[in-house]
């Protein structure tokens, strides 16, 4: 099939955000870039997110319902829909700057292969109110593998960090290269997905005067908070997989660091509750020569504690804390 060379298709996976969605399509309606299309796809809602999504229903926006099945079936399925040579993914209850789609096309038409990004602001209700927590030394480089060693921690005193889904924009025919999304991962889908597809692009483009709005919801509100098995095997295997990604492209100390990095993360995440996931992730990351960075746990008498006693032992106690407090006072 044959895609109009200036149609940017946005893809909205939906489920549940009915609170939130009158106000992300907005978004997507009013991007100054002129030739857009809006796929809502709705995961088997069941509150009144369909009934949002329908007053904006029209020749350039249009409506998928399917069972639900997650947020990458979703992607994919408004993927196969899509006919942009150009793909903005957005989530439900997030917000783009109004230039941001029309910048970032501007800039990709003239450098065919390669993908845009920008940073990403996190706000809960208003973006007025909004902070980016984005690292400088991220941008400062056009190579994809450069930059997925900053990304996940491999830039010497270096933290990991964060690139949310949103804060993309790319050719229609990378993602075609690259494979759709991996609908069996549970967590780090994105992750996964992005690794995939941008270090198999020809570059990176850093558009700084453009924003994505990323919501974060209270502790605990959203699926990717809570720590199931699935979620925690899952992240390990996506980090097996993004490992493979990054040593195919290239292979030094500092790639072993950012694996590292990242296999330690994901005992971090695991522990206390699946212990084995945590001795099997920290062991891949011994492999790979070590990582010693450590997130932070909570205030100052937190962190002395965890200099003290380790993280650990820091989140043990938090973990079990928080268990008896919501089994004995859950309205407290």
């Amino acid at each position: 099939m044959r895609h109009n060379k200036n149609l940017v298709s946005i893809i909205i996976p939906v489920y549940n955000c009915e609170e939130f969605l009158e106000e992300t399509i907005h978004s997507a309606i009013n991007q100054t870039w002129p030739e857009t299309e809006i796929l809502i796809v709705d995961d088997g809602s069941t509150d009144n997110s369909v009934a949002v999504a329908k007053k904006f229903e029209s020749d350039h926006c249009k409506i998928i319902k399917q069972p639900n099945k997650g947020a990458c079936a979703a992607r994919n399925h408004g993927f196969k829909e899509s006919k942009g040579a150009y793909i903005q993914f957005l989530d439900g209850d997030d917000l783009l700057s109004s230039d941001k789609i029309e910048t970032q096309v501007k800039i990709l038409q003239r450098h065919e292969g390669k993908v845009a990004v920008c940073n990403t602001w996190l706000f809960s209700k208003n973006i007025e109110e909004s902070n980016c927590t984005d690292k400088d030394y991220l941008f400062d480089t056009h190579k994809p593998e450069i930059f997925f060693i900053n990304l996940w921690g491999g830039k010497i005193d270096g933290a990991p960090n964060m690139i949310q889904t949103n804060a993309w924009l790319m050719p229609r025919e990378l993602i075609v290269q690259a494979g759709l999304w991996d609908e069996t991962l549970a967590r780090d889908q994105d992750g996964e997905f992005f690794a995939r597809t941008v270090l198999q692009s020809q570059g990176i483009i850093y558009t700084p005067k453009v924003k994505n709005f990323y919501r974060k919801h209270r502790k605990g509100d959203n699926v990717s908070s809570i720590v199931r098995r699935k979620s925690i095997e899952s992240m390990l295997r996506a980090a097996d997989l993004k490992a493979g990604y990054l040593l195919s492209k290239t292979q030094s100390d500092r790639a072993n660091l950012a694996i590292a990095t990242q296999y330690r993360w994901v005992a971090f995440c695991a522990w206390p509750v699946w212990k084995d996931i945590t001795a099997m992730a920290l062991k891949k990351s011994e492999e790979y020569g070590g990582s010693t960075h450590n997130w932070i746990l909570g205030n100052k008498g937190v962190e002395l504690l965890k200099s003290l006693f380790g993280w650990k032992f820091v989140k043990f106690i938090t973990h079990y804390y928080v268990h008896f407090k919501r089994k004995y006072f859950p309205t407290s």
